[in-house]
């Protein structure tokens, strides 16, 4: 593929990328390229992610494969935006409705470790992407993109179903969805690296604890700041 660049539109969520008209076998054809280049990832890391593997895994032929992603940023941004509509869906089966956040705290981080559990390769598919942003120039938006798209997606979850989202519980929840990330990216490394649950699971319970602590201060401060 061509040298990293970043694809000229995003569209917020929208996919990049060519994409055909609307039908379906092109979008068949384009979803077997991500899960292709997925897997390549998954099972082989950055080193396995060449076009001949992906065209391969995804059995289309090469030329296909550069109609549907012009460069390997264009695609890599399509395989984040699978990993987390995967995640998403996975977490919307697992959370139950509450209206506390303290309650959602623990059951989103306890989800966020189940599914960490039991999709070992999609962990570290996600640390190498972050790495290859951050190593290749010119890429580094897509680090930027990865990290900011989780972070969104675990701020929503922490009000969500509370009725209208305001500008203060917006500010919470970005603030202890970088401190959630932060914890679980740690955990993950530790439980991959040291293969010790016991550790680990002491980690998750420290984990909801702190950021517990953390919402109830920045309500606190918000309160305060409120009048």
């Amino acid at each position: 593929m061509d040298e990293p660049r970043r694809p000229s539109s995003l569209h917020g969520t929208s996919h990049p990328g060519k994409i055909p008209g609307a039908t379906r076998k092109g979008t068949e054809t384009r979803a077997r390229i991500i899960k292709g280049a997925l897997e390549a990832l998954e099972n082989g890391g950055m080193e396995a992610l060449t076009t001949r593997k992906i065209a391969a895994s995804a059995g289309v032929r090469l030329a296909t494969l550069h109609y549907y992603f012009d460069n390997k940023e264009s695609l890599l941004l399509a395989v984040l935006e699978d990993l987390i509509a995967d995640m998403a869906e996975a977490y919307q089966a697992d959370i139950p409705a509450s209206h506390d956040p303290q309650e959602r705290i623990e059951t989103v981080i306890r989800s966020m470790w189940r599914y960490v559990q039991r999709t070992r390769n999609k962990q570290l598919a996600q640390t190498e992407l972050t790495l290859y942003a951050l190593r290749t120039q010119g890429a580094d938006w897509l680090a930027a993109r990865q990290y900011n798209a989780y972070i969104d997606f675990y701020s929503k979850l922490i009000f969500d179903g509370m009725g209208e989202i305001s500008e203060d519980k917006k500010q919470i929840g970005t603030a202890v969805a970088r401190f959630m990330l932060i914890g679980i990216d740690g955990l993950i490394l530790q439980n991959f690296a040291l293969h010790n649950d016991g550790d680990t699971n002491e980690g998750v319970e420290t984990l909801i604890i702190a950021t517990q602590d953390l919402v109830r201060r920045l309500q606190a401060e918000a309160r305060l700041a409120a009048g």
